[in-house]
């Protein structure tokens, strides 16, 4: 079968870091050409305006001799510059990064040291996101079944948990319902429950007076008051800690809050959507979740069905993936057998949609030709997959399918000689991707290691 692709250009990347060590980090990170374009500076005041409205994605250190990342981006934020903002610091500054938050000069901010995988993630996110379902005839698919119940709940000011495993678009679906509800021009403020300490929670949250804490130079208003009038999202909702909950529920039930360090409470009027990987009721079970909370905000459930779960999504968003990442050749279609689209319906998707973009992003890289075969899925992939037994239950097993290729000889670069290296390029005339494949490694790691060989 083919599919017809429509091209996508790279996301353009701006980063801004005084450490040089730092803007190596990020060029390093986002190297792939197909899918990045970066420009890095080493001081805010290096970067014409002109070009950042150009950017996608703007990545800025807090802390840097000629200016803060929340003035330069507040800076380039009253010019017109629409890009995604993040701000990437070692350092907590809760006011500056409070206050962007709520003025919306920031939309992200990350921790230094930051994990790589989940930087990168963010950035593509940001920009590209995932499929959102916009049917309006009656659902057929689990996804269009879940996204239709968010349009029901859209309509009421009822609080909604979605839960489903990581990778599966708990956010999107959330702010689907913001979208489509009453409060749709006002805003939608985002919390990762996980990332915050009790102290950084409280203060993000509900906001501080001056002099609160050490550090608190000027009184500033949390998401709570941020949100007024729209929705606050909270992800990975049983992750508040503990101390906290209590606060919360307070904020809930009397819709006012009490920023730190003052008495007097403050109105709020905002739609709350939480989210979860780990079901509500596992985490109250074990003490790790108050109850009375649970009952507050678990009044609209809506379950996020896993990819392995969604039989023609899964091959719908392939062919979309697919399209979006074939940047790199430019290839009108291209063709995908139909082992292909079987392995993709049976495979188990522990990484949900996540993993299946990511896929489809590592073939629009690796393959030379218009088409995909079995043997150009991952081995990984290829070595286990979801089959079911005779009660209807989903297992784990060996993979029945073998692939076209000769089986690689190893799936760890460490155990891999020098001599295995240079007789599968010997084998396959320097083809590095034939290789690689043959190896079960990635062309970049081969690459590496093919560095390390010469450097000897």
């Amino acid at each position: 079968m083919g599919v017809k692709t429509h091209m996508h250009r790279p996301i353009m990347l701006i980063c801004v870091d005084d450490e040089a060590g730092n803007l190596r980090a990020y060029s390093r990170l986002f190297r792939d050409a197909s899918q990045f374009e970066v420009l890095c500076f080493d001081s805010p005041t290096k970067l014409d305006p002109e070009i950042a409205m150009c950017a996608d994605v703007i990545i800025s250190d807090q802390r840097m001799p000629d200016m803060q990342g929340t003035d330069f981006l507040r800076y380039l934020s009253e010019r017109g510059v629409e890009a995604k903002k993040i701000i990437c610091s070692a350092y907590s500054d809760f006011d500056d990064i409070t206050e962007a938050f709520n003025k919306q000069h920031i939309d992200f901010f990350v921790s230094k040291p930051w994990v790589n995988d989940e930087l990168k993630q963010l950035v593509i996110n940001s920009v590209r996101g995932y499929l959102q379902p916009e049917k309006d005839h009656q659902p057929g698919s689990v996804i269009e079944k879940a996204y239709s119940l968010g349009t029901k709940a859209a309509q009421t000011d009822v609080s909604v948990y979605i839960q489903g495993e990581t990778g599966t678009g708990k956010e999107l679906l959330a702010r689907y319902i913001h979208d489509k509800s009453p409060r749709a021009n006002q805003p939608f403020i985002a919390v990762n429950c996980a990332t915050l300490t009790t102290s950084l929670f409280e203060s993000l949250l509900f906001g501080h007076k001056k002099g609160a804490f050490t550090g608190a130079t000027e009184s500033q208003q949390g998401f709570f008051e941020a949100a007024n009038g729209g929705t606050l999202f909270l992800d990975e909702v049983v992750d508040i800690p503990l101390d906290s909950q209590s606060k919360i529920l307070r904020a809930l039930q009397e819709r006012c809050i009490v920023r730190l360090g003052e008495t007097h409470s403050r109105e709020v009027d905002i739609r709350i959507i939480s989210a979860s990987a780990k079901p509500m009721e596992s985490q109250v079970a074990e003490g790790e979740f108050r109850d009375d909370l649970m009952f507050r905000l678990n009044v609209y459930p809506i379950s996020l069905p896993a990819l392995r779960e969604r039989g023609q999504d899964i091959i719908d968003l392939f062919l979309q993936f697919l399209a979006q990442y074939n940047i790199q050749h430019e290839w009108e279609a291209i063709d995908v057998d139909e082992e292909v689209i079987a392995f993709l319906r049976q495979y188990h998707w522990p990484g949900n949609v996540r993993e299946l973009e990511n896929l489809c992003n590592y073939l629009c890289t690796v393959i030379e030709e218009p088409s995909i075969s079995l043997a150009d899925l991952p081995d990984r992939m290829k070595k286990t997959s979801k089959q079911t037994d005779d009660v209807g239950s989903t297992v784990v097993s060996q993979v029945v399918i073998e692939p076209d290729s000769p089986e690689p000889r190893s799936t760890l670069v460490g155990k891999l000689e020098d001599s295995e290296i240079l007789e599968a390029l010997h084998k396959f005339n320097n083809n590095k991707t034939q290789a690689a494949k043959f190896l079960g490694v990635s062309r970049m790691t081969l690459w590496r290691r093919m560095q390390q060989i010469s450097g000897q």
